[in-house]
């Protein structure tokens, strides 16, 4: 174990300049690449390459400010500079969206993932990697907490009635359902006259879900909504009300 422990520590105390550069190079790509592939599986606008060019880029900013300044001068001049830059990306991911505020979970992990790159390239691998996977946890738990926080989904079905357009409008109400992340179990479509029906089985209860219903007010061509009326909720239905 003490042969091992100096290598969780600072590489570049322990690793020759060009091996150590090398190892916090990829140890940086590791950590961006484990933090996209969990932003890329959830389809979020920052996937695994953009954060593990970021990790990347921050590791590199803080070798060249290293190897730059030298023994005698200031080693985090250049790095200082990562927390400023990486703002504008970061701020890039948020916007305002259907009344609510999107993007900020991955402005936030833009930013976290620049300042494990900027641990990295300190040196820091061990240290890195370990914050990586506390950052992945994190957002794995992410639906998890909203279920416990915000309650369940509560499901409901609507039923769309359109011109079809020779097939246009399907295709800009499918573009809807792959926006609000609707399984292909949850709709299906049959022609009624000259009109095509598309049911919709959508969650009622949160309003981030129930905004899908404004968008397919908006759709061309639309003849008809018809909304199941949610089921009311009693006290006998929920037990922490009891």
């Amino acid at each position: 174990m003490d042969d091992v422990w100096p290598y969780l520590g600072n590489l570049h105390d322990v690793l020759p300049k060009h091996i150590a550069g090398m190892v916090l190079v990829l140890s940086s790509a590791a950590c961006g690449m484990m933090v996209g592939a969990e932003r890329q599986f959830k389809q979020k606008p920052a996937g695994a390459r953009t954060l593990t060019l970021i990790c990347v880029g921050s590791t590199l900013f803080t070798l060249a400010s290293i190897l730059i300044a030298g023994a005698d001068a200031d080693h985090t001049r250049i790095a200082a500079q990562v927390v400023t830059g990486v703002g504008f990306l970061g701020a890039g991911a948020i916007i305002r969206y259907r009344g609510t505020i999107v993007g900020l979970t991955t402005g936030a992990t833009i930013w976290t993932v620049a300042a494990i790159g900027v641990l990295v390239g300190g040196g820091y691998a061990a240290a890195g990697l370990a914050l990586t996977a506390l950052v992945v946890a994190m957002l794995t738990l992410e639906h998890w907490g909203e279920r416990v926080l915000l309650g369940r989904c509560k499901f409901s079905r609507c039923t769309l009635v359109y011109n079809p357009d020779n097939g246009k409008a399907r295709v800009r109400a499918l573009r809807i359902l792959d926006e609000f992340r609707i399984p292909d179990a949850d709709w299906d479509t049959h022609m009624e006259g000259a009109n095509e029906v598309m049911e919709v089985r959508y969650c009622h209860f949160h309003h981030s879900h129930r905004a899908i219903l404004f968008d397919f007010a908006s759709l061309p061509g639309l003849v008809e909504v018809r909304r199941e009326r949610a089921p009311r909720q009693t006290a006998a239905d929920d037990p922490k009300r009891l």
